[in-house]
């Protein structure tokens, strides 16, 4: 008892400013330093307070200044190392991230046997009825399964559930699983993490606030992900829950997860007045793992945007897809109403032209879900639009462009010497379009393929993906025909040579 005590009293102080807790920050190059301090860990009671080895090696990609968040990261789990952070060893106030730490002391009773996730859990609800002078409360019991709240929680975001679940793995005992949350943080190398209910709605004292910093929550995601279980459910854009009565559907607060369903796969967002709005997010796209927190936006679309952007700049940087269902295959581009060719022997081209299309926003439609509805970024969409900020209106037009594909079926096609000029006057925004350099002309050396299409960059377009969908071609034959030498210069409208098989 004594050690629970002097644990959440010192934790309070260390949030409060008044002592400092020990977090590790490590440079590149710095290991023997992270050596150091892991060697020099502190002890408190049988808590072992000790910090993750993270390197921290900025990725000069990753053009994005921090503005409109308090602090945040951006890690790669398949090099381990941090790329991109602002204030990353900041504690401030983290709203329902709280239930994150919940989830997991959950999936662990889970794993050791003491619970299951078909096991009921009932309590009766209050729900007050009526207004002023006829207000009554209403007594309701519910019964839910466990696996139920734990969606609940998880993907809605759910305070009742969450605090429901946290008692039901306490035995009854609320006090005695936030107790539990904070040794396991502390267990963990969480240094500067505090709980002091399982829901991280506002203490009444401000430094008593649900707080951690970017690398804690890091290093709680990293131990999260390694139970599909919970991965499972937080990747899940919409899930179904019962209470013997009836079946209510969930949608998830995390929009990324709807957006770029099966590629981001968690894990939790987070809003209180005082937190701001928060979001820890991994995606996996192509295998490849990434983690990002967000914490204090001042708006859900400003968060999305800012965490979509840092994954996807980093994504390009290591010659993998932005999010988003680019990876199609050239078998699956018919053009409407074109049939296959009867002679196995025939020859294809594409014919890509780019247009424009409409949007009228809708109510309470944010730029970061239009841009993941057309397969385009927000930068984008604010470069077409001239617009200086993120802010849009039910009612307002914004202006689309897209690639149209054809794909046309030949004998011994004909490749042109130079892109058709007709194809760039269907291009109403003329920053778009750029020349390919006469060097494309060229052919290519011997051992390459000697057939070309000519392809049309799309909004979210990167070699890599380009390169994918033609058998035959790789990013560094496109990067020599078409004479290449800054990625980050092929816009949307660009004609490049794509080399493909004979």
């Amino acid at each position: 008892m004594l050690n629970r005590f002097l644990t959440r009293s010192l934790c309070s102080l260390a949030l409060a400013g008044w002592i400092a807790c020990p977090v590790l920050e490590v440079q590149a190059g710095n290991t023997a330093d992270a050596a150091g301090v892991e060697d020099s860990a502190l002890y408190l009671g049988n808590f072992s307070i000790l910090n993750a080895p993270y390197s921290y090696y900025p990725d000069n990609s990753i053009r994005y200044d921090g503005t409109g968040i308090k602090a945040g990261l951006l890690y790669d789990v398949e090099t381990k190392k941090i790329v991109w952070q602002k204030e990353m060893n900041k504690p401030l106030p983290i709203a329902s991230l709280t239930k994150m730490m919940v989830a997991l002391i959950a999936v662990e009773d889970v794993k050791a046997g003491l619970f299951r996730w078909d096991d009921d859990v009932s309590w009766v609800r209050d729900l007050a009825v009526g207004k002023k002078r006829k207000k009554k409360i209403v007594h309701t019991p519910v019964t839910y399964t466990l696996h139920d709240l734990f969606k609940a929680a998880m993907i809605a975001s759910n305070n009742e559930a969450s605090e429901q679940m946290a008692r039901y793995i306490g035995n009854g005992d609320l006090r005695a699983t936030i107790d539990r949350m904070n040794k396991r943080a502390l267990e963990l190398g969480m240094n500067s993490t505090f709980y002091s209910n399982p829901t991280g709605l506002p203490a009444s004292v401000h430094s008593l606030d649900n707080s951690s910093t970017p690398i804690d929550l890091l290093t709680l995601a990293l131990e999260m992900v390694k139970y599909p279980e919970i991965l499972e459910v937080t990747g899940m854009g919409y899930a179904d829950v019962q209470n013997g009565r009836y079946t209510q559907q969930l949608r998830n607060h995390n929009r990324l997860a709807i957006d770029y369903n099966g590629e981001v796969d968690g894990m939790k967002t987070g809003y209180t007045r005082r937190a701001g709005f928060c979001l820890v997010a991994t995606s996996n796209k192509c295998d490849y793992r990434l983690i990002s927190v967000a914490l204090g936006s001042s708006a859900p679309g400003t968060r999305n945007d800012i965490v979509k952007g840092l994954i996807n700049e980093y994504y390009t940087s290591v010659g993998i897809d932005r999010l988003g269902p680019y990876g199609h295959a050239p078998a699956d581009m018919y053009a409407a109403g074109l049939p296959a060719p009867a002679d196995s022997n025939a020859d294809y081209i594409y014919k890509s032209k780019l247009v424009r299309k409409n949007h009228t926003v809708r109510r309470g439609e944010h730029l970061s879900a239009i841009a993941g509805k057309y397969n385009c970024s927000t930068t984008d969409l604010k470069r077409w639009n001239k617009m200086r900020t993120s802010r849009v209106i039910a009612g307002q037009k914004l202006k689309i462009y897209a690639t149209v594909q054809e794909k046309i079926y030949v004998r011994n096609p004909v490749v042109p010497d130079a892109i058709a000029s007709d194809e760039q006057e269907t291009a109403e925004d003329p920053s778009a379009v750029t020349s390919v350099s006469a060097t494309a002309k060229e052919t290519p050396p011997a051992g390459e393929a000697s057939k070309y299409v000519i392809y049309t960059v799309q909004p979210g377009d990167t070699l890599f993906n380009i390169s994918q969908r033609y058998e035959g071609s790789t990013v560094q034959q496109l990067k020599k025909i078409n004479n290449i030498n800054n990625i980050r210069s092929i816009k949307v409208g660009t004609r490049l040579k794509v080399p493909v098989n004979s």
